[in-house]
């Protein structure tokens, strides 16, 4: 994030983004030719997001070479720790024509070509450090963890206390009201919800009153300013 690129960004109205932290460990980096991430301070992004009240979708991949059983305990704790609002997490594909899955093929590491398990949720290969099941449990053990109750509300008190809120009942809805959003979008119901998730989504800053207290105020969205 160079130059001032993000603040215009949100200025024009950017309140949620997706950020692809993929792993925390710089080998894993460098193994997958994430090398634009590599030297990255994640947590200098982190917060320079949320001072400008962009909420992040953060996304994490599991099951790269080094990771060991300590990674998922170690990605969530991180991802809680710096306040991220949502996260995706993944398990390492090696999808078909790609460098991983031609290496993944000379080790003899595939495990099937089942190509309805290629979905980012499978483990289709041999971990170099896991059990493929200890892989599948970890990773279902985290998005479990991360959208628990307790989790969630931890994660929001890393902000001020609108943002706080805000944190919240974004990351609730986004995953504990998942079938009633399911049930909306059947019903062709969705813009029904739309102002609450307008409001819900709108900016929210902070600017000091002649006393010295700290006067949260909310700038109208793009879409209701348009």
């Amino acid at each position: 994030m160079r130059g001032d690129l993000i603040e215009r960004a949100a200025e024009a109205g950017l309140r949620s983004i997706f950020v692809g932290f993929e792993t925390l460990t710089p080998e894993n980096l460098k193994r997958s030719n994430k090398r634009q991430n590599l030297g990255r301070d994640y947590k200098a992004v982190a917060d320079r997001l949320h001072s400008l009240g962009i909420m992040i979708n953060g996304s994490f991949v599991f099951g790269m070479d080094d990771d060991g059983e300590d990674v998922f305990r170690r990605t969530l704790d991180w991802a809680i720790d710096h306040g991220i609002t949502t996260a995706t997490f993944h398990i390492q594909t090696p999808y078909p024509g790609t460098q991983l899955y031609a290496q993944m093929l000379r080790e003899g590491r595939m495990l099937t070509r089942n190509w309805d398990l290629y979905d980012t949720r499978h483990v289709v290969y041999r971990p170099a450090q896991l059990k493929p099941e200890q892989l599948k449990h970890g990773y279902d053990w985290a998005y479990s963890e991360f959208y628990h109750w307790s989790s969630i509300a931890c994660a929001s008190l890393h902000h001020g206390t609108l943002k706080q809120a805000k944190h919240f009942f974004y990351a609730s809805g986004w995953k504990k009201f998942e079938p009633l959003w399911h049930i909306m979008i059947r019903a062709r119901r969705l813009t029904r919800v739309t102002p609450l998730l307008e409001g819900v989504l709108s900016r929210v800053t902070s600017t000091t009153g002649t006393s010295g207290e700290s006067i949260a105020s909310e700038i109208t969205d793009v879409n209701a300013a348009a």
